[in-house]
């Protein structure tokens, strides 16, 4: 996706969709495009159109909103491509596809639901977990077009909020971006903890990462700490680990795996980025600005693995997109 840093002026809504002026919010915005607009609003509030009823939210109490109108052309060219490549051989290949089916988000599900096949052996497959990271149990509705906003507290309204245009400051200039043209928004979060599991067969290097659903700022620091216990091996019990990784592997073992100890806890932002080393215990700056996934480490022989860890997740100054999946 591409990235433009602008300074956002004002996002009307159809009907009463303003509040009072007051100190503004920084917001990003994923176009139907692709592209993704970063700057501040000075809106306080949004209406939701609930059928015959219209529903007030204060911005502070979103965390996102997500549009269920129908695909652009590039969107349903994207999904075209990027649905049959999810739970592929190429690793790389499936995770790339996994973060811009989830960006795209809610007009994924139809085309998902029609791939799904009704037979056993679901998972830990990455294309049957993908519809929780569109759209959390508490969320889901009979009617897929209608909007999704993510509210504080694991809570959801779905409705249709009619946004006209959105339109930017920057450097002097304005901007002005349709609203049909925004697929999510979210304002930025002076801090967001999460309590996450990490379970050692569904999320391990080979089959998918665990998406956090926070993206990280250039100015994000991310805390955390873990606990547990996993087996990599069901009835070996020198290939169980805790978050820091096993330290002596079994003899004529090699020590580490693709540079980090086996059953270590790593983090990477973005679909392609390095990985680095969390473990039990982790304080420090974010490596790049980014969506964060967390994995534990192993190598392509996961059908044996076993058990999880728990983590206690805190990052600053970043966007809550999703729940952690």
């Amino acid at each position: 996706m591409q990235r433009r840093n602008f300074v956002m002026g004002s996002l009307a809504a159809l009907g009463a969709c303003s509040a009072a002026r007051s100190a503004s919010t920084t917001l990003r915005v994923l176009l139907t495009d692709g592209q993704v607009v970063y700057g501040s609003s000075d809106l306080t509030s949004l209406q939701v159109r609930r059928g015959e009823s219209q529903l007030q939210i204060r911005l502070r109490d979103v965390r996102s909103f997500h549009s269920g109108a129908p695909t652009s052309e590039s969107e349903a060219a994207r999904i075209s491509r990027d649905l049959p490549l999810v739970g592929g051989k190429d690793a790389a290949a499936s995770e790339a596809a996994l973060a811009n089916l989830v960006a795209i988000g809610l007009p994924v599900l139809t085309p998902l639901l029609s791939a799904y096949k009704d037979i056993d052996a679901r998972e830990p497959k990455p294309l049957y977990r993908l519809f929780s990271r569109l759209v959390p149990g508490y969320a889901d509705h009979r009617d897929r077009s209608l909007d999704l906003i993510r509210l504080a507290g694991s809570k959801a309204v779905r409705g249709k909020l009619s946004l006209t245009e959105l339109r930017l400051e920057h450097d002097g200039r304005q901007e002005t971006i349709p609203g049909d043209r925004i697929r999510t928004l979210a304002p930025v979060q002076s801090a967001v903890e999460r309590d996450l599991e990490l379970h050692s067969l569904y999320h391990c290097t080979y089959v998918s990462f665990l998406d956090t659903g926070l993206e990280l700022s250039p100015t994000s620091r991310i805390t955390s700490e873990a606990e547990g216990f996993v087996r990599l091996d069901f009835n070996e019990d020198g290939w169980s680990s805790d978050p820091d990784g096993i330290v002596d592997p079994l003899p004529g073992k090699r020590r580490l795996q693709e540079g980090f100890r086996w059953g270590a806890i790593l983090g990477r932002v973005g679909p392609t980025g390095e990985r680095f080393l969390m473990g039990s215990r982790f304080d420090k700056p974010a490596p790049s600005a980014g969506r964060l996934h967390i994995v534990i480490n192993d190598n392509p022989h996961w059908q044996n693995n076993i058990g999880s860890y728990r983590m206690h997740l805190k990052a600053t100054h970043a966007y809550d997109l999703g729940d952690a999946q």
